[in-house]
């Protein structure tokens, strides 16, 4: 029997149609056969990470505020990667004893493929569990703060899971003017006893952080109204505490924010 054109073509249409079928059939088994992942969006051991400290412990213009959100949602978007854990943190006194993240997530596809993936559930999840938190924490105000604990703040995350990635990256948004009872910037007289100071302060505790695989990104939020003496006491100590990095990713950069706001008179007791 001679088949016609016509039939010709109908068969190879079938042909193609149930082909088609069984593939969708065979990624569709397969995609419901992935590890499913958690409530945090993270999959299997995370490799890779990026923490954003925000120190809202003082007054911030409008203007710092928005670059900051700009900034860090910028290279959220950019720079992190598909499974990478994205965790935000803020300093305040209350950092010393109750130190937690605002949100801690990891970054899922945005899109994917519409022959075999519900494209419209990716992107919803994408926007609702993932950016959505991320901009609700960089869109909060700071709160009046007694103290300013930030090199406890990133010398403790830098001992938990947050910053031990094979390749991680942190972002610090800080006037970097530390303040506790203990040690406090606003009282330094001389940059030469700026570190030991510090490091008087730490006794019993580890002195400074070892980031290893770790590019730390400063913006440093600008304060009027500091002496001289006050900022070379800040450079000097930051250039230390930040000078134990190890690895290929090992890295400091630093720039500033715009804005500026007066620094606070702090009334603090302190053996500085």
């Amino acid at each position: 029997m001679t088949l016609s054109k016509k039939d010709k073509k109908g068969i190879v249409l079938i042909a193609v149609a149930v082909v088609a079928l069984f593939a969708m059939v065979i990624a569709n088994f397969a995609a419901g056969n992935k590890p499913k992942p958690g409530a945090d969006l993270c999959l299997g051991t995370v490799t890779r990470n990026t923490v954003l400290l925000l120190d809202y412990s003082e007054e911030i213009s409008d203007q710092t505020l928005d670059e900051i959100k700009a900034r860090a949602l910028s290279y959220i978007d950019k720079k992190v990667t598909v499974g990478e854990r994205v965790t935000i943190f803020t300093v305040s006194e209350l950092s010393k004893s109750s130190l937690r993240p605002l949100v801690s997530v990891c970054k899922p596809a945005e899109d994917g493929s519409r022959l075999t993936e519900d494209v419209r559930h990716i992107k919803k999840r994408y926007r609702s569990q993932f950016l959505a938190p991320l901009s609700e924490a960089l869109s909060r105000r700071p709160t009046a703060s007694k103290e300013s604990p930030i090199a406890q703040a990133l010398t403790d995350i830098s001992l938990t899971q947050y910053l031990r990635g094979e390749q991680n990256a942190l972002l610090v948004f800080s006037d970097m003017l530390e303040n506790t009872d203990r040690f406090s910037l606003y009282k330094c007289q001389s940059s030469d006893q700026s570190i030991p100071r510090y490091r008087a302060s730490r006794t019993g505790a580890m002195e400074r952080p070892q980031f290893k695989n770790t590019n730390v990104q400063l913006h440093l939020i600008p304060r009027e109204g500091g002496t001289h003496t006050m900022l070379q006491c800040r450079d000097r100590l930051w250039a230390w505490f930040f000078g134990d990095g190890e690895g290929s990713s090992a890295q400091l950069d630093i720039s500033y924010l715009p804005g500026g706001t007066p620094n606070v008179n702090r009334n603090v007791t302190s053996n500085d």
